[in-house]
């Protein structure tokens, strides 16, 4: 009887750690992808990687306004995705946050798929509307 609780328990603790692993983002090393972070005159993207969760990819990073005094940060983020023959592929935009007292304000924007081994993704701030296109 006493073999067959600890057997139990043992089981639970194990389902429970290997199910609460699922819900925690890993990072994803895209070997051949470069990611440039581009600095524009509102803001610079302060870090960007790649990850992965239990939906798919995404790129996730924060920006920091070039004026420490800009609170909150207006604006956007803009992502340029270059292919290996170098064809702009896809463009998209995607907003950041701008929790209190914090400098940086993180952003994150989904991915069907990682780009192919060779590409190069632009990240920078834009600080207009949000747009269709590119516009740096």
């Amino acid at each position: 009887m006493d073999i067959s609780l600890g057997l139990r328990s043992l089981l639970f603790v194990g389902g429970f750690v290997i199910s609460s692993c699922a819900l925690i983002d890993t990072y994803v090393d895209a070997p051949g992808v470069d990611i440039e972070r581009i600095a524009t005159t509102t803001g610079s993207i302060a870090s960007a990687s790649f990850m992965e969760d239990r939906y798919g990819f995404y790129l996730r990073g924060s920006v920091r306004p070039r004026s420490i005094n800009k609170i909150p940060l207006s604006g956007h983020i803009d992502i340029a995705i270059t292919g290996p023959d170098g064809a702009s592929t896809k463009c998209m935009t995607t907003r950041h946050r701008n929790p209190p007292r914090k400098v940086r304000r993180p952003f994150f924007v989904r991915f069907e798929k990682l780009p192919e081994p060779g590409s190069v993704v632009r990240v920078w701030h834009h600080g207009g509307a949000i747009h269709n296109g590119c516009v740096t």
